[in-house]
């Protein structure tokens, strides 16, 4: 059998990266102090009494790591894909943040991925046959979901009194929660427009098209620069309030005065590509 050129395939543009270099000078200039606040933060021994803390501590660490393959995306190109990548990070910014403000609310965030466990157990029956999961296993996803269902039970219908089982841990839909953070203020860039590409939508289709010279619709076949930059902003800007999180909650030596420097770095760097692209081209 001949043997095939695995070099053809290559995971990542060069190209592209080149030219991250230059629109992001600033940023990669400024990288390690971000870098340092996140070695801080997570390269830690911690000691956590409550559900809460350990939440915190690891759904933090969780943007983290959603924040590098944003990084990743965008310095490859992938403008839509890293857009796509921010709703995610934006989710669990929110959620974290409502929790921190509301430890009350811990237990049911947890409680509710047993009924998550059903509707999936449900799901596979349905499609791959009853026999694919071990009988004790359904039987013990079953009896969680029977013990908490109740609680997540709304109204459905307020004439009739009828309920329902929620979609969610939360009485609140997600935009309601958003609501309750500082989070709201960007949420047409951080939930809105990602929704728009991670979603089965017209939108995320006419951004992908152009006209052609002979008045026809083509496909895009260029890297989504503007994009790929303006999702790395919004990540840079999100995963720093995740950070902030952190400080407030678990007082990390130095992170204070870390995060001081990183958010000026941030304010510099969208200054700069503010700059760059008011400047015209050649």
């Amino acid at each position: 059998m001949k043997e095939r050129n695995i070099e053809q395939l290559i995971f990542g543009f060069r190209g592209e990266w080149r030219d991250f270099h230059q629109r992001h000078a600033l940023f990669l200039e400024r990288f390690h102090h971000l870098q340092e606040a996140l070695d801080t933060t997570f390269l830690r021994t911690g000691h956590f009494a409550e559900a809460i803390d350990k939440f915190i501590f690891m759904y933090g660490r969780l943007c983290c790591e959603d924040f590098f393959e944003i990084l990743l995306c965008s310095g490859n190109g992938y403008g839509q894909a890293a857009t796509k990548l921010v709703r995610g990070l934006y989710e669990r910014a929110v959620t974290l943040l409502y929790l921190q403000e509301h430890p009350e609310y811990m237990e049911d965030f947890l409680d509710f991925h047993h009924i998550s466990q059903r509707k999936l157990l449900l799901a596979i029956k349905e499609t791959m046959g009853g026999d694919v999961i071990p009988e004790e296993v359904s039987a013990d996803v079953e009896q969680r979901y029977q013990e908490l269902k109740e609680k997540f039970m709304v109204t459905h219908c307020a004439t009739c009194g009828t309920k329902r089982l929620n979609h969610t841990w939360n009485k609140l839909d997600f935009v309601a929660t958003a609501k309750k953070t500082t989070l709201w203020q960007i949420i047409v860039p951080g939930y809105y427009l990602p929704l728009r590409q991670a979603h089965s939508t017209v939108g995320s289709l006419f951004s992908r098209l152009e006209e052609t010279e002979g008045g026809g619709v083509g496909f895009i076949p260029t890297a989504q620069r503007d994009a790929a930059d303006d999702a790395l902003a919004m990540a840079h800007n999100i995963l720093l309030l995740v950070l902030g999180v952190q400080e407030e909650r678990f007082k990390v030596p130095n992170l204070k005065e870390q995060l001081a420097v990183c958010k000026q770095d941030l304010m510099d760097i969208l200054k700069s590509s503010i700059d760059a692209r008011s400047q015209p081209s050649l």
